[in-house]
């Protein structure tokens, strides 16, 4: 799986190492078929941390079991500059986009029903509220492309939990 900026390899990390989002599916689907009567979804989010001079940026693919427990690879880069909130949601939610849609082909390819989830990292309460509108209607003219729901905070745990513990 080929990133779009630089062609670079997409490799997420997780508790089998370093995968390319199709082996990261693979491991999806032996972690639910432990539990083959529990319904498995996939949740996509992005969150971002300044540190110094640079963002830390991490996108999360979260594979949720109800009361059956998750399995997440992550997405770590770092961008050379600081992001200002604004524009750290656009990027974050660009991010989690990109990953959903070469999510939602590999699943397709593999004839896999999964329901997907974009998790935003942004809510009415906060300063993130002043750019919520533009990201979230921006989310919803890709959702039927890719055949994803968005969710905000607080319901976002994709971004505002996983994906933040790995971007601190």
């Amino acid at each position: 799986m080929r990133n779009l900026k630089g062609g670079r390899l997409v490799l997420f990390r997780g508790q089998l190492g370093l995968l390319p989002l199709n082996h990261v599916v693979e491991a999806f689907q032996r972690f639910s078929s432990e539990y083959p009567d529990v319904k498995v979804s996939i949740w996509v989010g992005t969150d971002s941390q300044n540190h110094g001079t640079s963002t830390r940026v991490v996108t999360s693919v979260t594979a949720y079991r109800k009361c059956k427990g998750a399995q997440s690879y992550q997405y770590i880069h770092n961008l050379n500059r600081l992001l200002p909130l604004g524009e750290k949601l656009e990027y974050e939610t660009h991010m989690s986009i990109e990953i959903i849609g070469q999510l939602r082909k590999i699943l397709n390819e593999q004839m896999l029903c999964y329901e997907l989830e974009l998790h935003i990292d942004g809510g009415q309460k906060g300063k993130s509220r002043h750019h919520l509108q533009r990201v979230v209607g921006w989310a919803e003219s890709m959702a039927s492309i890719y055949n994803y729901s968005i969710r905000t905070k607080p319901l976002a745990f994709g971004a505002s939990q996983v994906a933040d513990r790995y971007a601190k």
